[in-house]
């Protein structure tokens, strides 16, 4: 399944879930859910800016925590 990369919530999704979005910088891949996320009112838009935010601090800790993890794996013992 091709996976495409949501300039949006900077998440990968399969193809059939992105649509492409005309931006100020061309046209780029986008989710639906952002998309119709981008219509509801304020409040709900903010949660979901909110939840994309959540997703991401916490995809950014875990790859952090496997670099470290990865670090102390490699460095010589002392």
């Amino acid at each position: 399944m091709e996976m495409l990369f949501c300039y949006c919530c900077r998440v990968h999704h399969a193809k059939d879930q992105m649509r492409l979005f005309p931006t100020r910088h061309g046209m780029r891949w986008r989710c639906i859910d952002s998309i119709e996320a981008a219509t509801r009112s304020r409040t709900e838009r903010d949660a979901f800016g909110r939840q994309q935010t959540e997703l991401n601090r916490e995809a950014a800790r875990r790859r952090a925590e496997f670099m470290h993890h990865l670090r102390e794996s490699l460095s010589p013992a002392l």
